[in-house]
């Protein structure tokens, strides 16, 4: 069970939050907690059954930034859990769903993309994919994201052995390189890991 220290909850303006968690192993948990702002996909173009896209903005990416490189400094070498690599099912994966990789969203906006996560443990759907993104050129404190597929986190839980998506330990270096790059770099793109299934 991690500690209160290596827990994170992330309030989102739209409604709702992330929680993240971290018990100096082999990833960064992640579960979504009551998020309100639904994306209305259009066109519509999914086949099958797909995940709700919940899309909003992060007021302040300063501790998410804290808290992914204290999981870097900290975590063990040795992966303390089984990873899973979730999968893409009856939907476009989210950089597709999202349009962010059009050269007129890219013109604007620099994206760090985790599609599939890893994941612990099933749950209905796993699917779980993560798109943040930061204005080009701009010093704000706030960055966007969307979401799917990530399991919610019951009210009252506590982040124990519930199923969570997963950030792996590689995803997690890239993310904080992209989350503490200065507004300048940012207007370079330091890379996507994105999957296209």
């Amino acid at each position: 069970m991690p500690t209160p220290k290596h827990v994170l909850v992330v309030p989102v303006a739209e409604g709702g939050e992330f929680v993240l968690a971290h018990a100096l192993d082999s990833g960064i948990r992640v579960w979504t907690r009551g998020l309100t702002r639904r994306v209305d996909e259009r066109p519509r173009r999914l086949r099958g059954v797909a995940a709700p896209l919940y899309g909003g903005t992060i007021s302040d990416m300063a501790p998410l930034a804290d808290f992914v490189a204290d999981f870097l400094e900290h975590a063990v070498d040795d992966p303390a859990m089984p990873l899973t690599l979730g999968r893409i099912r009856d939907t476009r994966p989210i950089v597709a769903r999202t349009n962010s990789d059009a050269l007129s969203s890219r013109m604007h906006f620099s994206y760090r993309s985790m599609s599939p996560l890893h994941t612990v443990g099933p749950w209905d759907g796993a699917a779980a994919e993560l798109l943040l993104s930061r204005v080009r050129g701009a010093d704000f404190r706030h960055m966007g994201f969307f979401a799917t597929g990530l399991p919610e986190l019951p009210a009252g839980a506590t982040p124990d052995a519930l199923p969570a998506a997963v950030i792996s330990r590689e995803r997690a270096e890239f993310l904080a390189e992209w989350l503490h790059a200065s507004a300048g770099q940012v207007l370079h793109h330091l890379g996507r890991d994105f999957q296209r299934r």
